[in-house]
């Protein structure tokens, strides 16, 4: 066999697949514009979710806010008590 075969692109008709639409026993039948398929759609943007991250630096910004508020009202009662 020369070499040129081996690496062949050609492959001969009896050996070629033929399309979906030539096969026989085809279950579900072609049609144009059949959009059995979401392959080839493009996605449509989604919007962008918040992540945990997002929502436990709120949770710490809401805690720290309320740690120091509460502090500050105890530092200001005690003084007021001693004076």
């Amino acid at each position: 066999m020369p070499r040129e075969d081996l690496h062949s692109n050609v492959v001969p008709d009896s050996k070629r697949l033929a399309s979906r639409q030539e096969r026989g026993g085809n279950v579900v039948p072609i049609s144009p514009y059949d959009n059995t398929s979401n392959a080839y759609k493009k996605e449509t943007p989604k919007r962008a979710e918040a992540s945990f991250g997002f929502y436990l630096s709120l949770a710490l910004l809401v805690f720290a806010t309320v740690f120091f508020l509460a502090l500050y009202d105890m530092a200001v009662e005690t003084w007021t008590r001693i004076k």
